[in-house]
């Protein structure tokens, strides 16, 4: 295999959002395309050199997270300014760059309405002044200049060619105007550009054009830039300009009115596509002057209708601030100013005369959705017809690319993270009245809907949130076959288990879990009134502990499963007063072997930072009677916590893997291969490790080393804000080290059962 020819390459622009990804891709593929060096020319800001803001928003920065090690030495900033007329150099670096092969632009200012004069200066100047740089480089094989589709002002329903746009006046007379002082307007309607940005882009094209000389020139033209398809992952964004912002300001909840054609289309495109197109570009031209679209095209973009209701209902699963609500999609009418004012400028008004303090925010805010509707209509009101020599690699378009960008927004933009996604608690954001979006689940019988409506208000109370790693479930749902029955298989440390597996299957059913029929033991069944509530809530009673099978559970168990009704019961039995797994139980997995179905075991792992039976299970590890099931300790903590007397910090639940049994599975094997799914799922917050060495101080060990070791087995510590308590039993902290003391074996195991000996 003949090795790539050597390349150096010059890059501006590596600090915004495409730059970031052509330098990751260059670093990426840098085998492949003989990366030698690459020179990244970036200006010092309000008193941050170019090494330091290199190192904090690129270096530091998730788009290079998955690069191989090494990278660093390739990579060389140079201290500069584009629009210097000498790009600020200094001698030294303007012989450096005497090896570049390739020069490419990214950098470019992306404001819609800059004053024509300040665009110019940003978007013109800067590029001639790189232009002029580059007719020096003596190596130098391709010039690189990223645009923008849109610097044809739309002509109807005609094609937009990959060719210089007609201009009534040269494009050089055109900039003198620009710096005699022509004003926005009357630049613009002499070209008939709808803003500042595309008016100059297309001026640079011309210029650039024109004054190449030898140079051989390539010209991008992306459209509406938006998150990555695959590379460096799916859903990378980092910028909250163009539609990003409509698609933060629509899944939080604030952007409700809109002015634009539900049927227009909105041509989004990859951000790693365009990177390819650039590089491709770099090494594959040939002519001395090429142009070529970075687009979706029409048959591959989304209409602005349907992208605006797959962000509602991404956001409606994923709620963040406020629901999403679609208010007002259509022209700028009287229609859309009484919408405006009703779901805009109402609710914020309010908002501020609740809380005062709220008032700057507020007026940021309008301000925002203001300018969205300023700017953004041109491209929301209009189809365009890009036609484009160089296909797209193959990949998410459309709805899929959509949903991608909801998914990028919601971690990147918003700082929110999927495998720890807000279901109750404190930290929810509510669901604009709790009745109201009780009655309005999909299902649910009435006494499953009053109860998640308790649940609701009780979880708001005692928990500071109650988080759920999505991503394990979308695993779940793709790893279940469609012709099998659905069991559940929770961890079981509290007898909020019962409720959080059905009250995650009533508020999210996109999930694919139907609310579940749960085996319960005997005891609860004879409560008075508590045991009959129970069995509407689908509970169905066993016996345990007789060893042997029991005929009437097993046709319960069948008849159900005909039906089509999922179960859930408990593989370990009883709860575990220690935190630690027990021993699994076999005798359900024989009873739903024994029905003949094959049936997809869901194991499902709920950890808590404090648990509900604390007190009681203090008092059982210090050899005391387990306590009987009564209704009257029920309603005691019940009013206690509706009081605010009960703080159990955090509730995270994670599926595990989905587990087959059918006639012919080990059932031994599945029990353990259950419990192994349970402990690999349960989650490690800091305040487990916190509250037990408080305790049970561990030498050479403090909450840091302790995470350390737990990263270092590839585990993930969350956050919990809950308190100590200091009148927290031993006992009780003791049992805290079962979510991490496996972490720093054999230290940490010895540590803990030389304490449990002392004890």
């Amino acid at each position: 295999m003949t090795p790539a020819p050597q390349t150096t390459w010059f890059l501006t622009g590596a600090t915004g959002f495409l730059g970031k990804v052509v330098l990751e891709q260059l670093l990426r593929r840098r085998d492949e395309l003989g990366v030698e060096r690459i020179y990244v020319l970036v200006r010092p800001r309000r008193g941050v050199s170019a090494s330091q803001r290199l190192e904090d928003e690129v270096v530091r920065s998730p788009c290079l997270s998955t690069l191989s090690p090494g990278w660093r030495g390739l990579v060389e900033v140079i201290d500069g300014d584009l629009t210097d007329e000498a790009l600020g150099l200094n001698v030294r670096d303007r012989g450096a760059l005497a090896a570049v092969t390739h020069v490419v632009h990214c950098a470019a200012s992306v404001s819609f309405d800059l004053p024509v004069q300040e665009a110019a200066q940003a978007n013109i100047h800067a590029t001639l002044h790189l232009l002029q740089l580059a007719k020096e480089l003596p190596r130098l094989a391709r010039f690189v200049y990223v645009s923008t589709a849109y610097v044809t002002p739309h002509p109807g329903a005609v094609p937009i060619r990959e060719e210089l746009v007609r201009l009534p006046v040269p494009a050089r007379e055109l900039l003198d105007r620009i710096e005699a002082g022509g004003s926005d307007q009357s630049m613009l309607s002499i070209t008939g550009h709808p803003n500042t940005y595309t008016l100059t882009k297309c001026l640079t094209e011309h210029l650039v054009a024109e004054g190449r000389g030898t140079v051989p020139v390539s010209i991008v033209r992306p459209s509406i830039i938006s998150a990555s398809r695959a590379a460096p992952f799916p859903g990378w964004i980092d910028s909250n300009a163009g539609f990003g912002a409509f698609v933060a300001l629509i899944g939080l909840g604030h952007l409700r009115a809109v002015i634009g054609d539900p049927s227009a289309r909105l041509d989004l495109i990859p951000v790693d596509d365009v990177s390819d197109q650039v590089l491709h570009a770099a090494l594959r031209d040939q002519e001395s002057l090429s142009i070529r679209h970075a687009v979706v095209g029409l048959r591959g973009a989304a209409r602005v209708g349907e992208c605006w209701e797959i962000v509602a209902r991404w956001f409606a699963a994923h709620p963040t601030e406020r629901r999403p609500a679609q208010g007002y999609l259509g022209r700028s009418t009287l229609r859309f100013r009484l919408a405006d004012w009703w779901h805009h400028r109402v609710p914020l008004t309010l908002g501020t005369l609740m809380a005062p303090a709220r008032r700057r925010q507020a007026r940021k805010l309008v301000a925002r959705l203001d300018h969205l509707n300023t700017v953004f209509p041109y491209f929301t009101t209009q189809s365009f017809d890009f036609r484009a020599s160089y296909p797209l690699a193959t990949g998410p378009t459309g709805h899929a690319y959509v949903r991608t960008i909801c998914r990028g927004v919601y971690r990147h933009l918003l700082r929110r993270d999927e495998r720890e996604w807000v279901l109750a608690g404190r930290a929810h954001g509510g669901h604009n009245g709790d009745m109201r979006w009780v009655l309005d689940q999909p299902r649910g019988n009435l006494w499953v809907r009053a109860a998640s409506w308790i649940v609701t208000k009780v979880l708001r109370r005692i928990v500071d949130s109650v988080t759920v790693d999505l991503l394990s479930f979308e695993r779940v749902r793709a790893q279940m076959p469609t012709d099998a029955a659905i069991v559940l298989v929770p961890s079981h440390r509290s007898y909020l288990d019962f409720i959080l597996c059905s009250y995650l299957a009533f508020a999210r059913p996109d999930l694919g879990i139907p609310i579940p029929h749960i085996a319960a033991t005997m005891e609860f069944g004879r409560i008075p009134i508590l045991g009959r509530v129970l069995q509407a809530l689908h509970a169905f009673y066993l016996r345990r502990g007789t060893g042997m099978e029991d005929p009437d559970l097993t046709r319960r168990v069948h008849a159900l499963m005909d039906r089509g009704a999922a179960l859930e019961f408990f593989v370990e039995g009883a709860r575990s007063r220690t935190r630690a797994f027990l021993p699994p139980k076999r005798g359900l997995l024989r009873c739903l072997q024994a029905t003949g179905r094959r049936v997809s075991l869901i194991p499902i792992a709920i950890s808590y930072d404090r648990l509900p039976e604390e007190a009681a299970m203090a008092a059982e590890l210090s050899g005391g009677p387990k306590p009987a099931m009564r209704l009257s300790a029920l309603l005691v903590w019940f009013v206690r916590a509706m009081r605010g007397k009960v703080a159990l910090g955090r509730v995270h639940i994670a599926a595990g893997a989905v587990l087959s049994l059918d006639p012919r599975s080990d059932v031994h094997a599945t029990a353990d291969a259950i419990i192994a799914e349970l402990r690999g799922q349960m989650a490690v917050t800091d305040y487990h490790i916190r509250a037990y060495l408080a305790q049970h101080p561990l030498r050479g060990h403090d909450v840091a080393t302790v995470q350390r070791a737990l990263a270092a087995r590839g585990c993930r510590v969350l956050s919990s804000p809950l308190p100590l308590d200091p009148q927290m039993d031993p006992h009780i902290a003791a049992t805290l080290g079962e979510h991490f003391l496996w972490a720093l074996e054999p230290s940490g195991r010895e540590t803990q059962q030389a304490l449990d000996r002392a004890g």
